[in-house]
């Protein structure tokens, strides 16, 4: 009895692990389709969002418009836009809208992921006792940055107040804590590559940013997107039933010269 309890037991704590192992894995998956929806939104917007990518950098110059077109960025970013007519007096509207709520978010959290920052540059070169905070401090600070750009995206595609920007952005970061994890990673790597390159930085990097984040918080909060280019009911039940199929392109193009 002994023996068929620890096995039982054993295959328990197998099937455990190994659902742990799967979710983890279509954790990955859904990582990468968050990311791959996140360029085709940029590729869809492309004109439009390498604008307000050149006006974000020129409002970080003046500062004082830093925070306010970090809202307006992510508000101009949002995915759901691709199916309206959104206008350059729209940026203008959101601006006007946002200027106290982007400095509230801006100073809730920008002041202390900086001073992680210095604390971690500052204590890694020395003996000091606090080093041994370091570990501690980086993780805080990846934290809090994606806590932030989290908020920022709330703020601007949902135009949320101060307090409800914060819970949105804390229950998209608990609720999907590994998630949130691979984003910052990946937003890391994202930047660097785009500095390197340098004009890519300039031109599309802030949206290309934005337009990531904006799908991860919309997943997290079940905000559902339409896809613009994603068939009608009715087109799609006349594909399910082999009704005038579309064979691509190259089938019409095909057909075009036989006729020829």
């Amino acid at each position: 009895m002994r023996h068929g309890t620890l096995s039982a037991q054993h295959g328990r704590v197998t099937g455990q692990l190994g659902t742990g192992t799967g979710g983890h894995g279509r954790q990955a998956v859904s990582f990468l389709r968050l990311v791959g929806r996140s360029l085709r939104d940029v590729f869809e917007q492309l004109t439009s969002l390498f604008l307000y990518s050149v006006l974000w950098w020129v409002s970080v110059v003046t500062v004082i418009y830093a925070p306010v077109a970090t809202v307006t960025l992510f508000a101009m970013a949002d995915p759901r836009r691709q199916i309206m007519s959104t206008e350059f007096s729209d940026s203008i509207d959101v601006m006007k809208t946002s200027f106290r709520r982007s400095w509230a978010i801006f100073l809730c959290t920008v002041p202390l992921i900086v001073v992680l920052i210095w604390n971690t540059y500052y204590f890694g070169g020395t003996n000091e006792a606090l080093r041994i905070l370091i570990p501690l401090w980086i993780l805080m600070s990846g934290v809090l940055i994606v806590l932030t750009l989290f908020a920022f995206s709330i703020a601007g595609t949902m135009e949320s107040g101060v307090r409800n920007a914060f819970r949105g952005a804390i229950y998209v970061l608990i609720s999907r804590p590994y998630r949130g994890f691979l984003l910052g990673i990946f937003l890391l790597i994202l930047t660097v590559l785009l500095s390197v390159a340098v004009l890519p930085m300039l031109f599309i990097g802030p949206a290309l940013i934005a337009a990531i984040v904006n799908r991860f918080v919309f997943d997290g909060l079940n905000v559902e997107v339409m896809d613009p280019n994603a068939p009608t009911n009715e087109r799609a039940d006349e594909h399910a039933r082999g009704i005038n199929p579309d064979r691509g392109v190259l089938h019409r193009l095909r057909g075009n010269n036989q006729r020829r």
